[in-house]
């Protein structure tokens, strides 16, 4: 079984929340986000059995002796949602720790990868109305397609046993406003154990979208 991706970096301590990670980065999907790098959003080239990725994890234990956790991101890893499950069944078996970051477009993926991985982060842009999320992301499904999909996820996550985050990059303009915070909260209040507010900082350019180069962050 084979999974594509486009980066990996190992040694990470900002990923995943007191350890020490793997992340490797699954570019591509369904969802494509105009505030990433252009590398971000683009179907990934490489493309590796999941037996590499295990060895790689072993091999990088063995160099740092410090590694004990994966984390999968992307734009939507959950794109490859049968490898990805293998793998961080795989990996959960050898005792690591896997975190799983998704858009929550693929429910059924989450659905039982939420009692697989240790740690879901479900990526909540913005209100869920097609004008608001149209002006920070595209999908190459229909609105309501992915809404449905999101709103499934998000019982899926509340009933699942990983631990759960929701988080919203708050980026100037856009989502920003006091009231779009509260109504995200009330829309997720049950389902996660934590919401993470993510301040907008672009650091790989450019962007999908170049408007959001132009975006002051605040300091």
């Amino acid at each position: 079984m084979k999974l594509a991706y486009s980066t990996i970096v190992n040694g990470d301590v900002h990923s995943y929340p007191g350890r020490v990670a793997t992340v490797i980065r699954l570019a591509g999907g369904p969802i494509a986000c105009k505030y990433l790098p252009i590398a971000e959003n683009v179907d990934p080239t490489l493309s590796e059995d999941i037996n590499f990725f295990v060895d790689l994890v072993s091999r990088q234990v063995a160099e740092d002796g410090e590694t004990n956790a994966v984390v999968f991101t992307g734009v939507e890893p959950l794109w490859q949602g049968n490898s990805i499950t293998a793998l961080s069944k795989h990996l959960r078996e050898s005792g690591y720790f896997v975190k799983i970051e998704t858009s929550g477009f693929y429910s059924s993926d989450l659905h039982n990868l939420a009692n697989i991985a240790n740690f879901i982060s479900l990526d909540l842009k913005t209100v869920l109305r097609q004008d608001k999320f149209a002006q920070l992301a595209t999908t190459r499904a229909a609105f309501d397609v992915f809404q449905s999909n999101f709103l499934k996820s998000l019982v899926f996550l509340e009933n699942g046993k990983a631990f759960k985050e929701v988080k919203t990059t708050i980026v100037p303009g856009f989502n920003d406003s006091l009231e779009t915070v509260i109504e995200l909260s009330k829309l997720i209040k049950s389902s996660c154990d934590q919401y993470a507010l993510v301040q907008f900082m672009p650091v790989h350019l450019p962007l999908l979208d170049k408007a959001f180069e132009k975006i002051t962050p605040p300091s």
